[in-house]
């Protein structure tokens, strides 16, 4: 993927080193005075970028000279101006570069630390840089500041690929997969072309936008149970991944029939974790994606075992905290965490469901009902599998193993996981879910005591595949603060969620009453309390009180925030309250809401 620095903000500070203008003459520095940068082009952001922010000024008052070729002298001296210009003593390294030009001190650091080298005793300083030695160039960079570049990209799909020079094709690779390089037209690198002004501020400006973002690593993981299968794994780091550092990991269990990333649905989640320093593992089950495996293989059995092979790779190889595992599961990905739950399987710190296929009972549904469940199951038990076409038109062969394991457990399943799982939860539903039944989350949320966030369209598309931009953005945003919560800002203390917006707008709270006492608070004390940062007092009490008056309200072992004769929700600005023709009441957060809403409590 890609990655961030200031790489841009030292970028072109070369354009005033080596202008050849009389200094007399004043470069131009704003966008709008360069007459020969057309509006619309391929550079001009990248341009403006590096003027307005005085990274590169123009060679003349209204012209940027675009076309202008770069030298290999300037290009270093950019990455010597990036570092800092770091102390450094001049040394006679090469033939070709003598002390005193702008560019000696730059390419004396650059090839005692491995970014630049020169040929026979020569750096060419004055010799235009080529596409594939700029690439190169960035290439190392990257290195010596420590950053991901292990991705790479097939060459092969370019009809020059041969003329890329040896020493030139793992850095081109890797350009070529973090977008820095673009071909020339449909299929050609031109790696011995030259690079101009314009062609080095817009992969200077690639390269900052590349380091920003995290890098995702195709790995393949040795099953333990199925001999000579390598299961397809995927792991997205955090930017500026540091092996001696530990790191929080979540793995995201796909659904049934999907792929690793639900066909791209999951990156946005993905590099979200990463961006909050977690590392976000998926993987492609039996019969799905890359897998090469038939979907007869599709248990899960299988799936429960796979996804415990990767989680084990990946804390064996890069820096896990094993204390900080958490676990997503979408659709049959949640029955799948469910199970592993039951089972105790692992020890998860975090534990998300987005619309959770939990009830055996909802999934014969799902699959044309009980009539036709029992007779695909009589046909994969005489033959092996039986054909069936989902709802989104695929085609797959459910196994005799496929139906066994469904069966395994009945719809006590979220009940005896709840029971092995003491940490906090997270159940993402749509209301009009058409594939899970929103009862049966509920049922989830209700027996691990979860945070619910609803969405009320897109049905089971989820931001995965949904378009409405409340859904996509709820799914999305409501997944990395949960687990950036858990696993890195950690809550403590006396602390929780918002479990649901009652109609009225009252606040349901993920903490209990016992919880409350635990803490030293009774009914008739007052408590200090904030919601998604914001303070507040209240009243405990089992009555509502007077009006206009905050009470945190006790019921059994439930806790409700409340305004009496208000709607704390609103007047909270948490969520916006809207009503339906039919009368029915959704709730949607407002933007500058952090969801799921965190809610603390002290004396």
């Amino acid at each position: 993927m890609k990655k961030t620095s200031k790489l841009l903000a030292l970028l072109l500070v070369l354009a005033l080193t080596v202008s050849l203008l009389p200094a007399a003459l004043a470069a131009g520095k704003n966008i709008a005075d360069m007459k020969d940068v057309a509006a619309g082009s391929y550079y001009y952001d990248s341009v403006a970028y590096m003027l307005t922010n005085r990274y590169m000024n123009g060679t003349g008052a209204d012209t940027f000279s675009p076309d202008a070729a770069l030298t290999r002298g300037m290009v270093v001296t950019v990455l010597y101006n990036m570092s800092g210009k770091p102390a450094t003593t001049y040394k006679d390294t090469f033939s070709d570069v003598p002390d005193g030009k702008y560019y000696s001190k730059a390419v004396v650091w650059a090839a005692a630390n491995g970014i630049a080298k020169g040929s026979k005793g020569a750096f060419a300083p004055e010799t235009a840089v080529t596409r594939e030695q700029l690439a190169s160039f960035l290439y190392n960079y990257a290195s010596f500041l420590k950053l991901g570049t292990s991705a790479k990209a097939d060459l092969a799909t370019y009809k020059d690929a041969a003329a890329v020079s040896s020493y030139a094709k793992d850095a081109l690779a890797w350009c070529v997969k973090a977008k820095i390089v673009n071909g020339v037209g449909s299929s050609a690198l031109q790696p011995q072309g030259g690079a101009t002004r314009a062609q080095f501020a817009a992969m200077a400006y690639r390269f900052v936008t590349w380091q920003s973002e995290p890098e995702t690593l195709d790995v393949t993981v040795a099953s333990t149970t199925r001999k000579d299968v390598k299961i397809p794994a995927y792991v997205t780091l955090p930017n500026r991944f540091d092996s001696t550092k530990s790191y929080p990991m979540v793995i995201l269990c796909h659904g049934h029939g999907g792929n690793h990333n639900e066909w791209g649905g999951f990156d946005k989640i993905t590099d979200g974790l990463a961006k909050q320093g977690i590392i976000a593992v998926t993987l492609d089950y039996p019969g799905c994606g890359a897998s090469t495996e038939k979907f007869t293989e599709n248990t899960l059995t299988n799936m429960k075992a796979d996804t415990l092979d990767v989680v084990n790779y990946v804390v064996s190889h890069y820096s896990i905290d094993k204390s900080r595992v958490g676990i997503f599961g979408y659709s049959m990905g949640g029955r799948i965490t469910l199970e592993l739950l039951a089972e105790k399987s692992y020890s998860f710190a975090a534990v998300e469901f987005v619309a959770p296929a939990a009830s055996t009972t909802d999934l014969k549904n799902l699959f044309g009902g009980n009539a036709s469940w029992d007779k695909m199951k009589a046909t994969a038990e005489k033959d092996g599998y039986a054909s069936f076409t989902t709802i989104y038109g695929q085609n797959q062969q459910l196994s005799k193993a496929w139906f066994a394991d469904l069966e395994k457990y009945t719809n006590s399943l979220a009940a005896d996981a709840a029971k092995n799982y003491t940490g906090r939860s997270l159940v993402i539903y749509a209301t009009n879910d058409e594939a899970v039944s929103p009862k049966v989350s509920a049922d989830v949320a209700a027996a691990f005591g979860s945070a619910v966030v609803n969405t009320y369209a897109d049905g089971h598309s989820y931001s995965f595949y949904g378009k409405t931009p409340y859904t996509v953005n709820t799914v999305n945003e409501s997944s990395v603060n949960f687990f950036k919560d858990e696993l890195v800002t950690k809550l403590t203390g006396l602390s929780g969620y918002v479990a649901a917006i009652e109609k009225d707008g009252s606040l349901k709270l993920t903490l209990t009453a016992a919880q409350l006492t635990a803490a030293g608070l009774k009914t008739g004390d007052t408590a200090k309390l904030t919601v998604d940062g914001t303070a507040y007092t209240a009243l405990i009490s089992d009555k509502v009180g007077a009006k206009g008056q905050n009470v945190l309200l006790v019921s059994g072992d439930t806790l409700t925030l409340t305004l009496s004769e208000g709607d704390f929700a609103t007047a909270g600005k948490l969520a916006e309250k809207i009503t339906q023709k039919d009368g029915t009441v959704q709730w949607h957060y407002l933007d500058a809401a952090n969801i799921p809403a965190v809610v603390t409590i002290e004396k």
